[in-house]
């Protein structure tokens, strides 16, 4: 199996060939001149790092009495210690709620985390409240009979918040380990919608407290991404982000914004189609894969 360090590293491929191109046309310098620092800037807020860090590495890769250090660690040890105070992460608990706004990758999501967890020998219910979507409710479907996960499933008239309620009420009584509650996507700017994720928070709660809610958000959104959560928080409290489709974007640097502007931890990455292509974040490997040139092969 690939471990989660490869998967991390070629995850961030494309995010990292905009930050090493740009160091390899530094090769031999132990500081940074103005023309430098443009192109600098340009990279790394390209790359939605963010211009609280770009000002920090700027800062210190300007630095003459620095030089004795090379920029690309003096690069790394700027984000280690940006990184260096963020919310940790808990053990997630037993009901998960996905949410975010369409098209962000919520429903394979929940199938593949469902895998995750299943593969780890937990046992795992799906429960399909979104109903809008007529193909959502069938996605989840084909994936649940595909991992072996179980499933609660109604038509697409029902209310998903019976749906949610139903599914963690029999997911309980079954004593699994882990139940996933799939929602609809929805426009955090559509009031109604978003009250309705509101309720089916709050019947979910009625029978557990026991609730962790992830919200999904597209890396290729960049900054969108940022506001997307802040809006998601104001109706359901968030617990921490999926950041999906890391492999299709050179901007991966929102992970360091999502973790430090919205002091919220990120706590998978999906790095590809298949299965297994949903990978737990973690903080060193993502930090080496932004720029390193050594492709670590380490078996899971």
């Amino acid at each position: 199996m690939i471990s989660f360090f490869k998967k991390t590293f070629s995850g961030l491929s494309k995010t990292r060939k905009k930050i090493s191109s740009l160091f390899a046309g530094f090769a031999g310098k132990s500081f940074l001149d103005d023309s430098d620092i443009e192109r600098l800037e340009e990279a790394l807020l390209g790359a939605d790092i963010g211009w609280e860090l770009t000002d920090m590495i700027v800062d210190r890769l300007s630095q003459s009495d620095s030089a004795e250090v090379g920029l690309e660690k003096r690069f790394l040890e700027c984000v280690k210690e940006y990184l260096s105070d963020l919310k940790p992460k808990h053990d997630l608990k037993k009901v998960i709620i996905l949410v975010g706004i369409n098209g962000t990758g919520k429903t394979t999501s929940a199938a593949k985390l469902g895998g995750l967890f299943s593969s780890g020998g937990e046992s795992v219910s799906l429960v399909a409240a979104d109903t809008y979507r007529a193909a959502a409710v069938e996605q989840l479907r084909i994936w649940s009979e595909r991992l072996n996960l179980q499933l609660t499933a109604k038509d697409e008239s029902s209310d998903p918040a019976s749906v949610a309620y139903e599914g963690v009420s029999n997911g309980i009584d079954r004593s699994l380990d882990r139940i996933i509650v799939d929602t609809s996507g929805r426009l955090h700017t559509s009031v109604n919608l978003m009250k309705e994720l509101e309720k089916i928070h709050r019947v979910v709660q009625k029978i557990t407290d026991e609730i962790d809610v992830l919200i999904t958000i597209d890396a290729n959104t960049g900054q969108n991404g940022l506001g997307q959560a802040r809006e998601f928080a104001k109706y359901i409290p968030i617990s921490g982000v999926i950041l999906t489709k890391m492999d299709g974007t050179a901007r991966g640097g929102i992970a360091m914004q999502i973790m430090k502007e919205l002091n919220l931890p990120v706590y998978y990455l999906g790095v590809g189609e298949q299965v297994d292509d949903l990978i737990p974040f973690d903080e060193e490997s993502y930090i080496s894969g932004l720029i390193s040139s050594e492709k670590e092969d380490v078996d899971e």
